[in-house]
């Protein structure tokens, strides 16, 4: 990879619907160039999606994140288990206090104490929840992890 795959990525990071042409005429590339390099980049997984982003609180809901205390080794019954529950959107093995961190929607928070009460703390090996309401994202760089990928001086 790159600088010109750099500059596509973030291209396509801020408008994932920008048209290759334009992205060609922005980095003074032709749009060949580009329509290889994202098919590259898409065959080597480094592009693995494109995505609609929504506002969680103006469809009435409310996003939380929660991290589970997992008793012993194994983390994958638990996981499966977790599959079955709607209101969760990613699952994230860690490395810290928690063995999973949870992404998860619900419309209140008497819904979020039932899904943890009645649901998740039913779970065999689930030791504990520690829940986190987001109240608000405040982007600071969107590009961070292609930031560090380049040389800056």
């Amino acid at each position: 990879m790159d600088e010109v795959d750099i500059k596509i990525l973030m291209l396509l990071r801020q408008n994932g619907r920008e048209s290759l042409g334009n992205i060609a005429l922005k980095l003074g590339v032709s749009k060949a160039t580009v329509s290889r390099r994202v098919s590259r980049l898409e065959d080597d997984h480094i592009i693995s999606g494109y995505t609609l982003t929504t506002d969680s609180s103006r469809l009435g809901l409310m996003k939380a994140i929660l991290g589970i205390e997992v008793a012993g080794p194994s983390l994958n019954p638990v996981i499966d288990a977790l599959r079955g529950f709607r209101e969760i959107q990613y699952i994230y093995k860690v490395f810290g206090d928690h063995g999973l961190i949870c992404e998860v929607y619900v419309k209140s928070v008497d819904s979020l104490y039932e899904l943890i009460q009645t649901k998740i703390l039913k779970i065999p090996s689930i030791e504990n929840v520690q829940v986190d309401i987001l109240i608000e994202r405040i982007e600071l760089n969107p590009d961070a992890e292609l930031d560090m990928l380049t040389v800056r001086h």
